[in-house]
């Protein structure tokens, strides 16, 4: 978010100073179909863009944004990774941050984790985190002589959003145009670079195919569930703070969650948490689950005044609330340090299933 964009440089400042992808649980091919004809849901207002399967048209770029040149100036070569480039059937160059820990081999392979970063703060806002100190030690695989994990920072596009002011428009994720058919000619083109930039950390030899893993945080944590649930190779995805991404409560196609792979997904609100998204994340899950069963997912709402699990959203922190606006832009701008172990052993404990 570009209100916490300067917050988290710092305390990311502080931080520092201290091949192809297998088939993952398919779904049934009636789920398939229905994925493909997702129907649209309450809320659907312009019946002009929503005569599509994929719900809003594609998100336009921000043209001359101070965001795409900031972007490119991103601490790739501070965090000791390695630049990936690609461009995309619109010409525009895409760019992402591997970061392998020296004992990633092809005799010992690491998982690979893609982290989302949040919108109108390019990758810099691991920083933000407590994932890079961890990259070295964390127990994703349950083998000890595997410790760590190989990290892809993909780097978003500025385009216009379906948020509130000052977020028109932002560095991130087109979560709105939901075309993950990769037949398609008109595919996602985040969806697109994403694939791109796990093919070639795949080439490298030294990822444990079985154990490729999504997660991010805000608009990227939404873009890394959309992801999660419709790409083949994925094993599971653990987000903090996501819009719905289906049902976003700004969002002007609203559409029914669809599914082509039975992802498990693990969702991590605050309880106050900015526009309401702790409600409207918490009933994305509820209808996540009751269309798709079989997907195993667990949906944490987290009291940021003492970091308690609770059972439900704060109710004075509803969409378009001052509460949202004041106290939940502030708890949405922090990354949960203490829950972060909780997202790893999720992920640990859902490998690919084939």
């Amino acid at each position: 978010m570009i209100y916490a964009r300067i917050g988290v440089l710092i305390v990311g400042i502080g931080l520092l100073a201290s091949g192809g992808m297998a088939l993952s649980q398919p779904l049934p091919v009636s789920d398939v179909t229905q994925a493909a004809t997702a129907t649209l849901g309450p809320g659907a207002q312009d019946s002009t863009d929503c005569q599509t399967p994929y719900g809003d048209t594609p998100r336009p770029l921000t043209p001359l944004s101070p965001d795409q040149w900031f972007g490119y100036q991103n601490s790739c070569w501070i965090l000791g990774g390695e630049r990936l480039w690609w461009q995309d059937r619109n010409k525009f160059w895409r760019n992402a941050c591997l970061i392998t820990p020296p004992n990633a081999s092809p005799q010992k392979p690491l998982p690979l984790l893609v982290w989302l970063h949040p919108s109108g703060i390019p990758i810099d806002s691991v920083l933000g985190t407590n994932i890079l100190p961890l990259r070295k030690k964390a127990d994703l695989t349950g083998d000890p002589e595997r410790p760590g994990f190989i990290l892809l920072l993909p780097e978003g596009r500025d385009t216009e959003h379906f948020y509130g002011f000052p977020l028109l428009t932002g560095y991130g994720w087109d979560n709105w145009y939901r075309n993950l058919d990769r037949n398609s000619d008109s595919l996602n083109l985040d969806a697109a670079a994403i694939d791109q930039f796990i093919q070639v950390a795949e080439a490298k030899g030294n990822v444990d195919t079985q154990r490729v893993y999504m997660s991010g945080w805000s608009n990227g944590a939404s873009f890394a569930l959309l992801y999660a649930l419709n790409t083949p190779g994925i094993a599971a995805a653990a987000v903090y703070s996501a819009p719905a991404p289906f049902s976003d409560f700004n969002d002007p196609c609203w559409q029914t969650p669809f599914a082509t792979q039975a992802t498990p997904v693990y969702d991590l609100h605050s309880s106050c948490d900015i526009d309401g998204i702790c409600q409207t994340g918490t009933q994305f899950f509820a209808e996540l689950g009751a269309t798709f069963p079989q997907i195993p997912q667990k949906s944490v709402i987290v009291n940021r005044k003492n970091g308690k699990v609770v059972s439900a959203c704060d109710a004075s922190c509803g969409p378009g609330s001052s509460n949202a606006a004041s106290t939940g832009t502030a708890n949405h701008s922090v990354w949960p340090f203490r829950y972060t172990q909780d997202m790893f052993t999720f992920l640990r404990e859902h490998p690919l299933v084939q």
